[in-house]
């Protein structure tokens, strides 16, 4: 009888501690939660429950969230704007709002991230790498991952989810496409080579033509110059000046058969 009553006790003290225990909720150090009430008014929406230890009924259930930023990778399929496939890893960096928090349980619920996030992070990353070359997607990246950042904020607008940073990890080249692209960008630079080289003759071909042209003009400028009169003027200079020295003798024939005077230095004969 003893035994039975020993038995019964240790039952009753541990049915009470069951009890008392599932009134408790514990919120480890990163989390909040939020409290629903089934048979009551569902989410209580005036409170966040912080770290530590909470009462509770013991059919009220409590939710937890993870308010620290987490990182979420994903593997997307891509067609690039020249029509390759490739797949590329993302990841997404983001938390929860931490007062939006009873929202976010009533609007969309525990799985936040697959339910709402992984959906539009795969719309969003496809739609605009489609816009890339195959061949620049590393290139870009940094342009990539903010236009995929902004594109996302601005599509989880008011879904209670504070976005970190996107980050682009990896791109897996295809080997039978990555040596036809090498291919065809080798032939394009060789093909860019030669349009240069063309290029430059014909602009030397033009100075050389231009250098021509200005020394036939010159020359044409010279003759045009060279008139009968001139050249009997500056005969008459050089004759002027001959006249003047006193240790020659010239003789002046006035007129040759050139129509210039001609000039005979006597002094050595």
């Amino acid at each position: 009888m003893k035994t039975l009553k020993r038995n019964f006790s240790i039952m009753i003290l541990l049915a009470g501690m069951v009890f008392i225990f599932s009134q408790c909720s514990v919120i480890k150090p990163g989390f909040n939660g939020v409290l629903n009430r089934p048979l009551g008014d569902g989410i209580k929406v005036e409170k966040v429950y912080e770290d530590g230890f909470s009462w509770k009924s013991p059919w009220n259930r409590m939710i937890k969230y993870n308010i620290q930023l987490n990182s979420y990778q994903e593997n997307v399929s891509i067609l690039s704007s020249d029509e390759l496939h490739t797949t590329i890893t993302l990841s997404v960096i983001l938390r929860p709002v931490p007062q939006d928090l009873p929202y976010l349980a009533l609007e969309i619920g525990d799985d936040y991230y697959n339910t709402i996030v992984k959906p539009e992070f795969f719309s969003v990353s496809r739609s605009i790498m489609a816009e890339y070359q195959y061949n620049l997607l590393s290139i870009k990246s940094p342009e990539i991952e903010q236009r995929i950042m902004e594109e996302l904020k601005s599509r989880l607008e008011g879904k209670h989810i504070e976005l970190d940073k996107v980050t682009l990890d990896h791109i897996m080249y295809s080997p039978v496409v990555t040596r036809a692209t090498d291919q065809k960008l080798a032939t394009q630079q060789q093909v860019e080579q030669k349009t240069y080289e063309i290029e430059i003759a014909e602009k030397d071909a033009e100075i050389q033509r231009i250098s021509a042209r200005g020394q036939r003009d010159a020359q044409q400028i010279i003759d045009q110059g060279l008139t009968q009169q001139y050249l009997q003027f500056k005969a008459l200079e050089v004759q002027n000046k001959l006249s003047e020295s006193p240790n020659s003798t010239f003789y002046f024939v006035p007129i040759g058969e050139d129509g210039l005077p001609i000039i005979i230095d006597t002094s050595n004969k």
